[in-house]
């Protein structure tokens, strides 16, 4: 697919990013591709000079997305830009930056082989919770992960976990976090979760600090549904954290669901991607200590 239409988001704090923009806008323009900027960037200097400002609350219908930023500002983009679910290319600016996949020196080769078609999309699984209380019901879905804690930080949760009905186990923890395979690198992996490698469709289940010798982190298979339950001995009232950037709180009368979503991220890759030299350079995986 050669695409005629993208978008761009960008964190506007990174000083990188006017003289991206622009580089990006005239690339756009001699490659006769419609671009649509987001109202935050329209104070900019040096704007392109053809270009369409969108809101936040009304995202255009686009071939891709163009994250500039870091892992932060992607994940955001993907949940604006999330019905439907269009690919997205990350452009690493600053920070760790684990899921921005290329850096502005590269910015313009990349956009040159999208513009040719050559590359490839890798589908990746979205987790959706549904939380429940009497006739009320509201669905959130994470890149990363959910995480489960108590509405008072520095209390210990007590769970209760159900998979497709059935019970597992009880939690007593600082919480516990519902990955994808994409997220198991982030919280879930400080948490002494696994890594799974991110087109493996799976879910991660991993309790922050137990109180116990024997929980262990848990990898499901990707059509269970999950549900967490009060075992009584909990505070009323916990959150739920969805990718770090979203928190809604619910009491002990709500049910919570984790399922699969039925939408999948489409990450945007290239021939010379490699996803464990990413983790060995980003993550000083596998080397020794002097």
């Amino acid at each position: 697919m050669k695409p005629k239409s993208f978008a761009v988001w960008a964190n506007v704090g990174k000083k990188e990013i006017p003289a991206l923009v622009h580089d990006v806008g005239q690339w756009a323009n001699h490659n006769d591709l419609q671009l649509f900027l987001p109202q935050g960037l329209k104070n900019l200097d040096s704007l392109p000079s053809n270009y369409t400002l969108y809101d936040h609350d009304k995202p255009p219908s686009v071939d891709f997305l163009l994250c500039l930023g870091g892992d932060g500002t992607l994940l955001s983009g993907v949940r604006l830009f999330s019905n439907p679910m269009v690919p997205v290319l990350g452009v690493h600016i600053g920070g760790l930056g684990f899921l921005a996949q290329i850096v502005p020196d590269e910015l313009i080769e990349k956009l040159d082989l999208i513009k040719d078609g050559e590359f490839s999309i890798q589908d990746r699984l979205v987790l959706n919770a549904e939380i429940s209380h009497n006739s009320d019901n509201n669905t959130y879905f994470a890149i990363n992960d959910f995480v489960v804690q108590n509405k008072v930080a520095y209390r210990v949760t007590s769970l209760a976990l159900y998979i497709n009905g059935k019970h597992v186990s009880d939690y007593k923890s600082d919480g516990i976090i519902i990955s994808t395979p994409t997220g198991s690198t982030a919280y879930s992996l400080s948490s002494g979760g696994p890594i799974v490698q991110p087109d493996v469709f799976s879910i991660v289940v991993t309790p922050i600090a137990p109180h116990s010798l024997t929980s262990r982190p848990l990898v499901l298979p990707p059509d269970v549904e999950i549900e967490f339950r009060f075992n009584g001995h909990s505070e009323k009232e916990l959150k739920l954290i969805c990718d770090g950037q979203h928190i809604e709180h619910f009491t002990d009368e709500s049910i919570v669901k984790i399922r699969q979503a039925k939408n999948h991220l489409k990450f945007i890759t290239f021939n010379d991607y490699d996803y464990y030299q990413t983790l060995k350079t980003k993550m000083v995986w596998g080397k020794r200590g002097s």
